[in-house]
């Protein structure tokens, strides 16, 4: 039987993954290109939308409030904002080690349980954990990585299916 854990804390683990991979092949592609990576980290698909590095401060953001709200474990401290580089790195691997403590006893049976979720403005909408989980947790995490893979594509980065998919994707031999 599939548990709130196994929905939650192994998917956010492999999409922070993603994004150091992602991450990894920005500041090779603007090395490689001779583009400053604070250049390449404030590239936007449009004028209204976040800029790369803002993905990944969102991200991080949504993994952490999760286990916060799943848990009771405080999130590091994460700037909103537009972030350099050194601080996305530390930003991912900080909630990464968060993420791998996280046991399954200490989320499991929460599932019923009242959570909130910020909806857009300062409106917070109020759900089943097991829906924010389903719901608005992951179509964030999907919707802000996919955003940042389209960013570096859309600077003439070389990058595949591959490199957005490869983590999430476990193999059985």
């Amino acid at each position: 039987m599939t548990t709130l854990y196994d929905l939650t804390i192994p998917f956010l683990i492999k999409a922070l993954k993603t994004e150091q991979n992602l991450l990894a092949k920005a500041e090779a592609f603007a090395t490689e290109k001779g583009t400053p990576i604070a250049e390449l980290l404030e590239t936007r698909l449009a004028p209204d939308m976040w800029p790369l590095s803002q993905q990944i401060v969102i991200i991080t953001l949504h993994a952490a409030l999760a286990v916060l709200k799943l848990t009771g474990t405080p999130p590091p401290k994460i700037n909103f904002g537009p972030a350099p580089l050194e601080d996305c790195k530390k930003y991912l691997a900080e909630t990464l080690v968060i993420l791998e403590a996280v046991t399954p006893e200490s989320v499991n049976g929460k599932e019923e349980e009242i959570v909130g979720a910020m909806t857009g403005g300062a409106t917070e909408a109020k759900m089943k954990a097991l829906d924010y989980v389903e719901g608005y947790l992951k179509p964030n995490i999907y919707f802000h990585i996919t955003t940042h893979y389209d960013i570096l594509r859309s600077k003439g980065a070389t990058l595949g299916k591959g490199d957005y998919l490869n983590p999430f994707v476990t193999i059985q031999q």
